[in-house]
């Protein structure tokens, strides 16, 4: 336990010192940028579309929650939304700030067996999240590409370098689950290959002890996909939370180039770039794909608005930096009031 406060707090310290180098290499690529000149970019946004825009950040905590709401009920174990929220809060607290969102899920699963969620329940909610996260925001990319490929096109190379390999990672991810699905002997066999040469490069250390990981991974899979199968409505019902998620963190950028007088008839651009930026910085293995998701976002706003850098800032700091902020308010709270009534138990 004292390892892990350990390594969250380092994680942590690290996410900010990425966040303040990010910020500062932002701002640089403006010759004019100034605090004072933000904030009167800031007081000259319009309140209404920057509720809207808080409202829609609020919406990415709260779909996730639903989403996880309505695996735990079918299974027999519902909870209230509060709680709902408080998991999904867990969840994208800690996925920011661990690489590649690795701590996120665990944390969430923990908290939600504290809370009388059986394990395997907790998991396959999880789990379903997860994937159905993965199918909506290479929906919604396709469908931005489709309408505004020009949006992609002229972006930097590096910019379509990461929203390349995490279309690579995301597709695999999938083809992963359903390879769990319906070939688990395939996938353990060619999962068994990669981990030992992962080992051999020296990459993981303690084979036996990954092999135990992944043998409950796939299984963990094989649960998941069985369920589908025979579940189309709980599969919807899911997809469409995690599609409203998604579409609420994206929402966040719209209503932000709205607010400072952005061209309704762009707004569909802005977000193709807000979701671009997503699919781009999804799979990279720093914590909250920070700096990553900023040069997107940058990339792609040069090409709606005159002051990009402003533009990114606000954006990035409603749909990620208060979010967060938000989510571990709502968790130290939460482990507050669990400490006091455990004392008070005793």
């Amino acid at each position: 336990m004292k390892n892990n406060l350990k390594n969250n707090l380092l994680w942590m310290a690290l996410l900010v010192v990425i966040s303040a180098i990010t910020i500062k290499i932002v701002t640089s690529c403006s010759k004019g940028f100034s605090c004072g000149r933000f904030l009167c970019f800031l007081k000259g946004a319009e309140p209404m579309w920057m509720l809207l825009a808080a409202v829609c950040a609020f919406g990415f905590i709260y779909f996730e929650g639903l989403g996880l709401q309505c695996t735990c009920r079918f299974f027999g174990h519902g909870f209230s939304a509060g709680k709902g929220i408080v998991f999904s809060a867990t969840d994208i607290f800690f996925s920011a700030i661990t690489p590649s969102a690795s701590g996120g899920q665990p944390a969430a699963l923990i908290l939600m067996m504290k809370n009388g969620v059986p394990a395997a329940v907790s998991a396959i909610a999880l789990l379903l999240n997860l994937v159905m996260y993965t199918v909506a925001i290479l929906l919604i990319s396709v469908v931005c590409c489709m309408v505004y490929p020009g949006i992609f096109m002229r972006m930097g190379l590096a910019p379509k370098l990461f929203i390349a390999f995490g279309v690579i990672v995301q597709i695999a991810f999938i083809a992963l689950f359903l390879m769990c699905i319906f070939s688990d002997r395939l996938i353990l066999n060619v999962c068994r290959w990669g981990l030992r040469l992962l080992c051999k490069l020296h990459i993981y250390k303690g084979y036996d002890k990954q092999y135990e990981k992944l043998i409950a991974m796939i299984k963990q899979y094989k649960e998941c996909g069985a369920l589908l199968r025979r579940e189309t409505g709980l599969l919807i019902k899911v997809f469409l939370c995690n599609l409203a998620q998604r579409l609420s963190v994206i929402l966040v950028s719209v209503c932000v180039f709205l607010a400072v007088g952005g061209k309704a008839v762009c707004a569909f651009k802005a977000f193709s770039v807000q979701a671009l930026a997503v699919l781009g910085s999804n799979a990279v293995p720093i914590p909250g794909a920070v700096g990553v998701a900023d040069y997107i976002l940058l990339s792609g706003f040069k090409q709606l608005v005159h002051d990009p850098v402003s533009v990114e800032l606000l954006s990035r700091g409603m749909s990620f930096y208060s979010t967060i902020l938000f989510c571990g308010i709502l968790l130290l709270c939460v482990l507050i009031k669990m400490k006091t009534v455990k004392k008070h138990d005793l």
